[in-house]
């Protein structure tokens, strides 16, 4: 998701008062100078340190910080009020306010968008559960706490018992409208590779997949070009929806789940590469 992190209005553009507080400072200098003002210099100077103010507020509001913006008032005081060897003269003003100008417009380029923050596997799973409410809003407190079971089961490596929890639930999910389509090729999913395990061999060629239509209600969404093995992802992306409607539907199993959530959580860690692409 994208945020709009431009100030609204006159704020949007509070670099144009860099170079119009510092050049406008120079030009009434000169003015002053050509009249004979013996202090016309401090026109430029001020004009300088204003900008610099300015160009520090104007890094302080932007989600990104630009740390040599922050410091800029301090450069202005170091080199036009601080006694020093450097002149304070018109050149040096005049190299001062295109600098600050320049860093203006970097700073309005360049610092607008906010650093993109990392998800924990955490938040993506909780972020999951949200978007599957409406498949959860219909499932029972029994149905749920055979999916938890089904779904312990075969995480404890109890494989018949997770095929005999899984055909139960299967058997629940006839009388529930609108049908979970997605959650029926979950469970059909965890019994074929559980019942596969008990038996001490592997599904190389699963019978049961989720399909396309089954993609938005999926915690794990890849690219065709990304999926290496489809089988191991159609059994992840089935545990993981196991856990959610499990957790969410059976305060019986919640406590449990949430002692092996980790186990879910190393799930998605794996793919995390692919997800953040």
């Amino acid at each position: 998701m994208k945020t709009n992190t431009t100030p609204p209005g006159s704020l949007s553009r509070l670099w144009m008062a860099v170079p119009a507080v510092s050049f406008g400072g120079i030009g009434i200098e000169l003015l002053l100078s050509s009249a004979g003002f013996p202090y016309a210099v401090w026109a430029g100077i001020a004009g300088c340190v204003a900008a610099s103010c300015v160009l520090f507020y104007q890094a302080y509001l932007k989600p990104r910080k630009d740390i040599v913006s922050l410091f800029v008032p301090l450069y202005a005081v170091l080199i036009f009020i601080v006694p020093n060897e450097i002149s304070s003269g018109v050149i040096v003003q005049t190299c001062y306010a295109a600098t600050i100008t320049l860093l203006a417009v970097r700073l309005e380029k360049l610092f607008n968008a906010p650093k993109p923050e990392k998800k924990t596997m955490k938040q993506m799973l909780n972020d999951y559960i949200v978007r599957l409410d409406p498949l959860l809003t219909v499932i029972d407190e029994e149905t749920g706490h055979l999916v938890a079971q089904a779904l312990l089961t075969y995480k404890f490596g109890l494989y018949g018992s997770a095929a005999r929890k899984s055909t139960e639930a299967l058997a629940r999910l006839d009388a529930i409208a609108p049908h979970p389509g997605v959650l029926e090729r979950a469970l059909l999913i965890l019994r074929e590779r559980a019942g596969g395990f008990a038996e001490s061999r592997v599904t190389a060629n699963p019978e049961h997949t989720f399909t396309e239509a089954d993609y938005d209600t999926l915690a794990i969404r890849l690219r065709p070009d990304q999926i290496e093995d489809p089988a191991a992802l159609d059994l992840d992306n089935a545990l993981v929806l196991l856990y959610a409607v499990g957790i969410e539907t059976s305060p019986d199993d919640e406590q449990a789940l949430e002692e092996h959530q980790r186990f879910v959580t190393q799930i998605l860690e794996s793919y995390k590469d692919k997800l953040t692409v």
